[in-house]
């Protein structure tokens, strides 16, 4: 009951932020543990809220080893020193106490805008059970490599993973990138130069430009040089 209550406070929150999403429940440490240790379900999680207790205190510690760089929130009615002590070596987001919802939604709210803060600096990325966690500020590009895959191009190299460029720029056009040909999307700050039909980035890698997507892309690039 206690669980149900706590996660429609939470639903109630990303729904008053219009921020679709999934919510899991586990009640035990090791079932917890055993969806956590698979990095690509990992990576879909943004924010872990923990009870530190009953064998739950191990968890914060085994996400982190593991890579998990999310939100930890801990809610518990325990106040005893040790799980604080615990909350922030885990680098936990807050402590909150159980009781009246009040200030667990406002924390909850809080770290809500927090993750999504953080889901922009980086994209997590997985095809046929290998996984990369690349930071934005290290891609080049992404293109159309076949049917139904994409290959992101980046400081340590490309990466080939099922998606499509549409949804890629709609989720990362607040993020500094933009759709430069039916085939490509550049990170601005990695065009060196502009052509009327290519683009030169700083890795030194050309790339072509077209017609209907040229102004768009002249345009944000001068937005970009003034800021």
């Amino acid at each position: 009951m206690e669980l149900e209550r706590y996660m429609a406070v939470c639903q109630a929150v990303c729904a008053k932020n219009r921020v679709v999403a999934v919510f899991s429940v586990f009640s035990s440490s090791r079932a917890l543990l055993f969806e956590m240790m698979d990095p690509a379900c990992a990576s879909m999680v943004n924010i872990l809220v923990l009870e530190p207790f009953n064998g739950c205190e191990v968890v914060a510690e085994a996400v982190r080893k593991a890579g998990y760089n999310g939100i930890i929130l801990y809610h518990s009615w325990v106040t005893d020193k040790q799980y604080f002590y615990q909350a922030f070596d885990a680098n936990a987001y807050n402590y909150i106490e159980k009781g009246g919802p009040a200030r667990f939604e406002a924390v909850f709210e809080s770290a809500l805008k927090a993750a999504q803060e953080l889901r922009r600096q980086c994209i997590a990325l997985s095809c046929a059970g290998d996984y990369r966690q690349i930071d934005l500020q290290d891609i080049y590009f992404f293109e159309t490599s076949m049917s139904h895959m994409i290959c992101v191009w980046y400081a340590d190299g490309k990466f080939v993973f099922f998606s499509s460029l549409s949804k890629l720029e709609v989720r990362l056009k607040e993020c500094g990138f933009i759709r430069i040909h039916r085939s490509y999307l550049v990170a601005l700050d990695a065009v060196h130069r502009l052509s009327f039909e290519q683009v030169t980035l700083v890795n030194g890698k050309v790339l072509p430009v077209s017609r209907r997507n040229y102004a768009a892309l002249k345009s944000a690039m001068d937005k970009r040089s003034r800021q």
